[in-house]
């Protein structure tokens, strides 16, 4: 067994006893379990960074498939997490990054055997994707709060007694400031992303691959990740509207890696 096979296995192991120690944790609403969890959390994310830097160590992204695609999305949305988490001094960040990144690594070894039609190629398609990734994968940070903002506004509105694990969640104001940190870093590095990848397909395929329907899916994420920063930064937005934009933004990601990628044809193939 390679070290890339034994780092994987143990941080898809380590996400997915952080998943159930999370899942025991909220509902049970014991401390030490989601302690606990948090931990792990941190562990999977340790074994992941291994996990990715034993496959550039050996040679695996020369012969890029989907799956090492995948991998560096999941670890740059733990990342995202675990920054978020320490940042915000609120650990409900890691409950949603250990599902997540559980589901995106075991996608990553899924899809190992699965060529892609793009291959890494020079430093401004490692930016591209670099740049791209981390936008993604802080607005799966903040699609996670939205969730849970739009949960909790919805039970205020109600008049509901909030009991059970709900007593236990942040506030809305702790949920609506991931929102505005994950939106303040995750849109310009997007925005980057996207320009060197138009850059890219520019000076390899000599054209801006506007005939690719990814392309196009992308250009709409960046439209509505614009319209929430400007709304945010210049006239203020807080609350609900933030939160749904943020749900549709990741929804919108995951739709192109997803149904796009294996439903369509595209040049990026990935």
């Amino acid at each position: 067994m390679e070290w890339t096979d034994i780092f994987s296995c143990l941080s898809l192991a380590l996400y997915g006893l952080a998943t159930v120690a999370s899942l025991i944790g909220l509902l049970g609403r014991s401390v030490r379990t989601k302690k606990l969890a948090c931990t792990v959390c941190f562990a999977a994310f340790g074994a992941h960074t291994l996990w990715l830097a034993a496959s550039l160590a050996d040679g695996s992204f020369s012969a890029v498939s989907r799956g090492f695609y995948l991998m560096p999305l999941s670890w740059c949305l733990a990342a995202a997490g675990l920054f978020m988490a320490r940042r915000q001094r609120q650990d409900i960040a890691l409950h949603f990054v250990s599902p997540w990144a559980f589901f995106l690594g075991s996608c990553a070894v899924g899809f190992a055997e699965t060529q892609g039609a793009t291959l890494i190629v020079g430093p401004l398609f490692v930016l591209h994707l670099v740049a791209v990734f981390v936008g993604v994968g802080v607005m799966a940070v903040a699609a996670g709060a939205g969730t849970i903002f739009l949960i909790q506004e919805k039970t205020i509105k109600s008049k509901a007694p909030l009991s059970g694990f709900r007593r236990d969640l942040p506030s809305l104001a702790t949920l609506d400031r991931v929102n505005a940190m994950a939106t303040l870093v995750g849109f310009p590095c997007y925005a980057v992303g996207v320009l060197c990848g138009f850059l890219w397909a520019r000076i390899n395929w000599g054209s801006f691959g506007t005939a690719d329907l990814k392309v196009w899916i992308s250009l709409v994420i960046l439209a509505v990740y614009a319209l929430l920063f400007h709304q945010r930064q210049a006239l203020g937005w807080r609350g609900r509207k933030p939160a749904m934009l943020a749900i549709a933004i990741f929804a919108a990601s995951l739709f192109s890696m997803f149904v796009v990628n294996t439903v369509f044809s595209t040049q990026h193939g990935f």
